[in-house]
């Protein structure tokens, strides 16, 4: 499916849930993440949480597996590891504001979530990608979900420096 940026995507979101749903001339699918459980919810997450045991994914009505970083000090930490039927996703980072989907090694397209926890996700697709309708929803979900990009660790750290260094005046 090369064109799949030209198929619809319908988003929901809601306080703790994103729901995604791609559809093409001959498929459709679905992917739902939720926060469950009481949990104190983090405001830089825009599903509230990066704690896999307070998230559950369904794709296609079928429950997979969930693994977010815990998203710290290495931009490795942000990365989202997603494994249904017998196909594994991972979302990292690739830059400041992008980051970019496998399917099983095999890069699929690079997303960028914009405004926040508003769903506006972005994507370029690679030239080369056999991109499918779940592959699409799992990449617009898990983007909505978690957001996109991270920091190089030593701008993060000298941010967090400037932020904690009183200035003149």
């Amino acid at each position: 499916m090369k064109q799949i940026e030209q198929l619809p995507v319908s988003f929901d979101l809601a306080d703790g849930h994103v729901g995604v749903t791609v559809r093409g001339a001959d498929a459709a699918s679905t992917v739902v993440i939720r926060r469950i459980g009481e949990v104190e919810v983090a405001k830089h997450v825009p599903i509230g949480t990066r704690r896999r045991e307070h998230l559950e994914i369904v794709i296609d009505g079928e429950t997979a597996r969930l693994r977010p970083g815990p998203g710290r000090w290495s931009r490795g930490s942000y990365k989202v590891r997603v494994v249904h039927g017998g196909v594994t996703y991972l979302l990292r980072p690739k830059s400041p504001d992008t980051s970019r989907l496998t399917r099983d090694g095999v890069r699929l397209g690079d997303f960028e979530l914009r405004g926040g926890s508003d769903g506006d996700v972005r994507v370029t697709w690679h030239d080369d990608a056999e991109v499918r309708a779940t592959d699409a929803a799992v990449g617009y979900a898990v983007s909505a979900a978690f957001g996109t990009g991270a920091q190089f660790m030593l701008l993060a750290l000298l941010g967090m420096l400037d932020d904690g260094v009183p200035g003149p005046g």
